[in-house]
This record gives C-alpha cells, structure tokens and sequence, in this order.
C-alpha cells in the first residue's frame, strides 16, 4: 500500500520522513504504522497516546446524544471485543449494531460507487428513524 502511493505521502518533509521509517521498518504490524504514521499525522507522539485519546469506553460513558456505533464481527483493525458492551449498556443514548461481515470500511455495499448511499448510510438512517418514533431527540 505504501509504496504504491509514495507521492501521496512525500508531499511534505514530515510525510516524507515518516514514509521513510515505515518503509525501513522490520515488523509492519498495525501498531507499527500507527506509530510511525498515523499517531504522528494526528499530532500524537505514539501510537499507545493516540488509543488513549480514541477511548471508546470513556467517550461512550458520557455521550448525551444518540449515537450508533456500527460493527462487523470481521473487522480486522476493530474486533468486536474491543467494544465497551458493559459501558453501551448502561448508556440509553447508544447503539451498538454488530454484523457477521463488512470488514473495516467494508459497508460501502455492493452497489458502490454508484450508489452513493451505503449499508451504513441505511443502518444509520434505519435507527435515527427508530429514535424519532420512540420521541429520542
């Protein structure tokens, strides 16, 4: 993937030296990428700080709007373990919504791109609906 898109990510000398660790790189787990490129490119020094700030659990508990959180059991990056059960049950403003498939970024559905409404886009607008008729605002 990195190599492929190199000119995507050399358009700056901070891309570009994170490009170059991650190319020159031993271990290329997803720890490892978010390390060297995605914690960085979002202001984080490691990738443990960035999973601290992205906390679903202390997120969750507070959320006063509602909020569907949509997941596929086949999600590589995001198992359905990781998610806060016992936190989403106590908070009546949040929905979790597990799938057997869709992957990571895998609900795009089979009619993408031409269609420009997805499976999440209709989960999503399915349970809004839901909310209105129970009076959730």
């Amino acid at each position: 993937m990195m190599s492929h898109n190199e000119e995507v990510f050399k358009k700056t000398k901070s891309t570009k030296k994170m490009f170059r660790r991650l190319s020159r790189s031993t271990s290329l787990n997803l720890t490892d990428f978010d390390d060297v490129f995605i914690a960085p490119m979002f202001g984080y020094n490691s990738s443990n700080e960035y999973y601290q700030d992205i906390c679903l659990s202390r997120t969750l508990s507070h959320t006063l709007t509602p909020t569907v959180c949509l997941n596929a059991e086949d999600d590589p990056c995001f198992t359905g373990d990781m998610y806060p059960v016992d936190v989403i049950r106590k908070n009546p403003n949040v929905c979790l919504i597990s799938t057997t498939a869709g992957g990571h970024y895998g609900f795009a559905g089979l009619s993408w791109p031409f269609s420009l409404e997805t499976f999440a886009d209709k989960v999503v607008t399915q349970t809004v609906q839901v909310f209105r008729s129970e009076g959730v605002t």
